[in-house]
């Protein structure tokens, strides 16, 4: 899959980043001064999940075009029922293009993914689950390998590395299912902050929701790494075996996504 989704991704979050960096020394002696510091974390808390919403509409464009593309090069392979189900607009198929001829196929998906949003885990798990092979689907049948990773962390699976790695494995079955359930509610809680901060300035009620340290927002930028590079490492892996399943020839499967 090509790298640029990816690529976006990480100048996004390092714009978040330089955010966070560039609001933690500021004063907040008097009460403006505690808003402006507090609204610079928030737009950090903004770009963070904005790339990684922008991320997974990117993917699936390149997921949807590379298949297309494939199909065009090699036209015996069958391509899954759901893709007669996407709907392009048509003006981006029917315009002539400087490129060569499977670029349209590229701004026909990406124009078709330009007015949606990916912040649900939910979403994800729809656009992008029916490319992967059983017992390889977003999300549960991944923890068992990303609970145990360094990075990965309490808040987001309510367990350890090092606790999980010592569990039996009826444990760690109870384990995966309370994981599970943390880490939707932690991501729902990342995207609905976001949320209030687009559409009412982070302020549901009466006064804008506190919003006081960076390390808060620092750890929301944690969060979403180690998501979207979870699921880029997972969707490059399993496009392949797609590729491999649809009836895809070396040659086709070397060249997909260019």
């Amino acid at each position: 899959m090509p790298a640029t989704a990816l690529n976006h991704f990480n100048q996004d979050i390092a714009r978040a980043r330089a955010i966070i960096r560039h609001a933690n020394p500021l004063p907040s002696t008097d009460q403006a001064s505690q808003l402006l510091r507090s609204d610079l974390l928030r737009s950090a808390w903004m770009f963070a999940v904005g790339a990684l919403d922008a991320y997974f509409c990117d993917a699936y464009t390149d997921l949807v075009a590379a298949s297309i593309i494939a199909k065009i090069r090699q036209p015996a392979i069958n391509l899954p029922d759901f893709f007669y189900e996407i709907k392009f607009p048509v003006r981006a198929i029917v315009e002539p293009y400087a490129h060569h001829e499977n670029w349209r196929w590229r701004m026909a998906a990406r124009k078709m993914m330009e007015r949606e949003t990916v912040l649900s885990l939910s979403i994800i798990q729809t656009l992008f689950n029916k490319f992967f092979r059983e017992g390889q689907r977003f999300f549960g049948d991944l923890l068992d390998t990303w609970i145990p990773r360094p990075d990965s962390t309490r808040r987001l699976f309510g367990t350890t590395p090092p606790a999980y790695n010592a569990m039996d494995n009826t444990a760690k079955n109870t384990a995966r299912k309370q994981a599970r359930q943390q880490m939707q509610d932690r991501y729902e809680r990342i995207f609905q902050r976001r949320h209030d901060c687009i559409h009412n300035c982070d302020r549901p009620r009466i006064a804008p929701q506190a919003l006081d340290l960076a390390s808060t927002v620092l750890k929301i930028v944690q969060d979403v790494e180690f998501l979207v590079h979870r699921c880029d490492e997972h969707i490059n892996a399993e496009f392949r075996e797609f590729l491999v399943g649809i009836g895809c020839s070396g040659a086709i499967i070397r060249q997909a996504g260019y």
